[in-house]
């Protein structure tokens, strides 16, 4: 029978309405459970990881991207695989592995999945799979209400985002990436480690969490309601001319403002500029559908 940890956050969207469910259907399909109840009040996940490390088991996070952020250190210290169940707003880790966005097809991986390699991003030596931000999505992040995101979903983000966006000012910017410098006045910057990030968006058309390198965008509209035109640029990672956009890749990036600013981490503000973000290159196992994709 195969070992595997489970970590289903109650406060996640979709999260509480699962977890039986969960159990259910990994009772039924051979799995033993190491850890059957779990309180996140009471203990943090990573060292549930690292009690159970030994054993070898699976690692099933079910939950947002937050949520898988909060296993990272476990899992690259222990190098144990990663099952993610996609219960959160965005989900965006989920997108980019390809997975069912159904929760009940995800769980499918467990059995038919194999495992692939993917980069893990580092910034201020805080690891993450997705994305970290400076500027409007700080602010969503901070002011957005929990309980909001969990009856309005990505919705929630929107509201948030329109009552904010009035008392922001553009703030200078500086990016060091690959021996280049780019300053300037920009509403949000950007940086991915894989394809996906915010409500679906795309970094750019080529990224890929196999592709070695972070992949940045600097919004640099006049006006914020000129951002609008940028949508359909924004859901496809494809930029044109006329974008009021500075893309930027590297291997390493760093970022200076005049004064410390706030810095998201999938999702959750957790460090402040100056702030170093670096790939690390095929750190992390993760189980992915069986028909091969490129993430």
């Amino acid at each position: 029978m195969k070992k595997i940890i489970m970590f289903v956050n109650p406060k996640s969207r979709q999260g509480e309405a699962f977890i039986e469910e969960i159990k259910i259907w990994l009772n039924d399909n051979g799995f033993t459970l190491l850890n059957p109840t779990f309180d996140p009040q009471k203990e943090k996940i990573e060292d549930v990881i690292r009690r159970h490390a030994a054993e070898k088991p699976i690692v099933m996070v079910g939950g947002g991207d937050g949520t898988v952020n909060e296993a990272l250190p476990a899992l690259l210290e222990t190098n144990l695989p990663l099952a993610v169940i996609p219960l959160g707003t965005a989900n965006n880790l989920a997108r980019t592995l390809n997975l069912p966005t159904d929760p009940k097809e995800a769980l499918s991986i467990l059995k038919d999945g194999h495992e692939q390699l993917v980069d893990v991003g580092v910034a201020n030596d805080i690891p993450f799979m997705n994305v970290i931000g400076l500027g409007l999505s700080t602010q969503i992040n901070k002011t957005t209400p929990k309980n909001l995101k969990r009856w309005l979903g990505v919705f929630a983000f929107i509201i948030t985002a329109f009552k904010v966006v009035h008392r922001m000012t553009p703030f200078k910017i500086e990016v060091a990436h690959d021996q280049k410098t780019h300053k300037a006045y920009t509403w949000q910057i950007t940086i991915c480690n894989g394809r996906n990030y915010g409500n679906g968006l795309v970094i750019h058309q080529d990224a890929s969490l196999k592709d070695g390198l972070l992949h940045g965008l600097s919004t640099e509209v006049k006006k914020w309601w000129h951002a609008f035109i940028l949508i359909p640029s924004l859901l496809t990672g494809r930029y044109r001319p006329k974008d009021d956009v500075t893309i930027l890749a590297g291997k390493k990036m760093v970022l200076k403002t005049r004064r410390p600013m706030s810095v998201d981490i999938d999702g959750d503000v957790k460090t402040k500029t100056p702030v170093t973000v670096i790939v690390q290159e095929r750190a992390l196992r993760v189980l992915v559908p069986p028909t091969p994709v490129e993430v």
